[in-house]
């Protein structure tokens, strides 16, 4: 069986190339769009050739300070998290933002590992930030959000199980990139009405997944950044849900968490409270990833209990 091709990723940034040529202007986003050019060439040469973790985070840190510098698209407000006041990075901002667009990059990589997720998260997580975009008058984020999230639907079409190609690390890589350039650019602009924890909000299922599967392996004194099967859609599986249920529960999660985020946006819910919200679902996933084998087997029970009970009937 001949490998799938690894030229998504690709055909989702021309098609999002074109669209931005004819309908968005460049000129406030110049460090994005050269920010998300390294990224694409990076990751077409790692698709092709292989590339050394060092070089992919280098390059991912290098399209971080372009973004900042050229589309001065800087985190330097986390919210009023804990009730006590709005926390100012000041000094601490650059490589905060750093780590922040990283961390994003790197997640959505890490949940790319089943037909259909990595596309998927990333069509809910773009339509949410068009419509934060919309409420926060942003209309060149807008355009971008919807610009991308067609030409990720576009690839969907091929991506879905059982998949004829996948994004490869362009495709995982540029929209970790963008969604993180998006969640920072739509929650710090001045007078804005979305606090910085409701992009959190939305991407909770990648982020929640990959600090689990990162903190794990640091206690097992493992790289956090090596391949493994100890992400989301692997413990789904191994309770025995088939591939493309596994895809429609991790990704019905992440509506819900969507629609969860653009809700305390409309109706301005304080930022501890979206803290608490999320801190509460990391420790509820963190703690449960422990138990996947007792999970299984309670799921065995519950399924064999449905069945007696439909078969006595």
């Amino acid at each position: 069986m001949s490998p799938k091709p690894l030229v998504g990723g690709l055909g989702i940034f021309i098609a999002f190339f074109i669209c931005s040529l004819l309908f968005i202007s460049l000129s406030n986003l110049r460090g994005f769009y050269v920010g998300l050019i390294v990224l694409v060439i990076t990751g077409f040469i790692d698709d092709f050739k292989g590339l050394n973790h060092r070089w992919k985070f280098a390059a991912q840190t290098f399209s971080a300070i372009l973004m900042m510098y050229f589309s001065k698209t800087v985190l330097v407000s986390c919210g009023n998290l804990l009730s006590l006041g709005p926390v100012h990075l000041g000094i601490l901002a650059i490589p905060i933002t750093i780590f922040c667009v990283v961390g994003v990059i790197n997640a959505m990589n890490m949940i790319d590992g089943i037909d259909g997720l990595a596309g998927g998260i990333s069509f809910i997580t773009l339509i949410s930030f068009a419509i934060l975009s919309y409420i926060n008058h942003q209309k060149e984020l807008m355009l971008l959000s919807i610009a991308l999230s067609g030409a990720v639907v576009g690839f969907l079409k091929y991506n879905w199980h059982p998949s004829k190609l996948f994004m490869g690390d362009i495709g995982s890589g540029s929209l970790g990139f963008t969604i993180a350039f998006l969640a920072i650019a739509i929650t710090q602009k001045h007078h804005t009405h979305v606090s910085p924890m409701v992009p959190v909000l939305v991407l909770a299922v990648p982020i929640v997944d990959t600090l689990t599967v990162m903190i794990k392996r640091k206690l097992k004194n493992k790289s956090p950044f090596h391949a493994g099967k100890d992400h989301i859609h692997h413990i789904l599986l191994r309770m025995g849900f088939q591939k493309g249920t596994t895809v429609k529960i991790i990704l019905f999660a992440s509506s819900l968490f969507a629609i969860l985020g653009i809700f305390c946006a409309i109706m301005k819910i304080p930022d501890y409270y979206l803290f608490f919200i999320f801190f509460t679902y990391f420790i509820l996933y963190f703690s449960s990833s422990f138990f996947v084998k007792e999970l299984y087997l309670y799921k065995m029970k519950f399924t064999k209990r449905i069945g007696l009970a439909h078969g006595s009937k």
